[in-house]
C-alpha cells in the first residue's frame, strides 16, 4: 500500500473510515430527500476548481529507507450539492479530487528517486453557517465537514477518516446564478502510534495515542447554479 503504516489495517482505523463514509452518505441522502414543496430555490449545485496543498506524513521503518511520504501540491476539482433548510443554515455533499504525485524522503537525506502517481478523493458532508440570509447578494459563511478520503495509486488504495473547517463567500449575480470562493483546512487521519504512558495522581495509568494526520488545505472557486 503506497501510503500506509505497515500495521495500519487495525479494526479501529477501519471503523473510523467506515464512519466517515457513512456520514458523507447520510449528508447526500439528506440533501436529496426533501419534499418538492419545500425545495424551491433551496438547492445549489457548484462545480469548482482550485489548488490544494499536498502535505506529508512520517512512516514506519521500511526496507526502502523512506522516513516520510510527501504529497505534491496540485490542482484540485470537484462539485458540491447544497440544500438550505433554514435561513442561515446549509448542508451539502462535497466531492473533491486531487490528482498528484507521492514521493519519499529518505532517512539518509535526499529523496527516493521514483515518484508514484496518486489520486486523493475526498467525500464530505458539510454544515454551512451563513452570516446573512440566503436571499442576500453577498453571503459570507463558515463550514465544518466530516467524511472520508480515498487515496489510491500504483495499484493500491486506502480509505481514511477526514474532516474540514473553513469559510468563504458566495456572490449572486442573479437569483439563480452566482460564484463561490472558499478556503479549507482538511486533514486526513492516517494511523496511530503509542505516545507513551500517562498516570494521574491516583495511580491510574493508560497509553496515550499519538495520531498521525495528512495535513492539507485548499482554496477553490466555482459557479453556483441555484434551483
Amino acid at each position: 500500500m503506497f501510503f500506509a503504516h505497515t500495521r495500519a489495517r487495525t479494526l479501529t482505523r477501519f471503523l473510523t473510515a467506515q464512519f466517515g463514509c457513512q456520514v458523507a452518505l447520510a449528508f447526500a441522502v439528506l440533501t436529496l430527500c426533501v419534499c418538492p414543496s419545500q425545495a424551491q430555490q433551496r438547492f445549489e449545485l457548484q462545480p469548482f476548481v482550485g489548488y490544494k496543498y499536498g502535505g506529508g506524513a512520517d512512516v514506519a521503518g521500511n526496507a526502502l529507507g523512506i522516513q516520510r511520504i510527501n504529497i505534491d501540491s496540485s490542482v484540485a476539482y470537484g462539485t458540491t450539492l447544497t440544500f438550505n433548510p433554514a435561513e442561515y443554515l446549509g448542508v451539502e455533499f462535497l466531492w473533491n479530487r486531487q490528482p498528484t504525485n507521492a514521493s519519499g524522503a529518505l532517512y539518509t537525506g535526499g529523496t527516493y528517486p521514483q515518484k508514484i502517481g496518486a489520486t486523493l478523493d475526498q467525500y464530505h458532508g458539510d454544515f454551512l453557517f451563513s452570516f446573512v440570509g440566503h436571499e442576500s447578494k453577498v453571503e459570507p459563511f463558515v463550514l465544518f465537514g466530516v467524511g472520508a478520503t480515498d487515496m489510491h495509486g500504483s495499484g493500491s488504495s486506502t480509505t481514511k477518516f477526514s474532516w474540514a473547517v473553513g469559510g468563504g463567500v458566495k456572490y449572486f449575480v442573479s437569483r439563480h446564478v452566482g460564484f463561490r470562493i472558499q478556503a479549507r483546512y482538511a486533514p486526513t487521519y492516517l494511523y496511530s502510534t503509542s505516545g507513551g504512558v500517562w498516570c494521574n495522581w491516583w495511580g491510574y495509568c493508560w497509553v496515550v495515542p499519538n495520531d498521525h494526520f495528512l495535513h492539507q488545505g485548499d482554496v477553490t472557486t466555482g459557479l453556483i447554479l441555484r434551483f
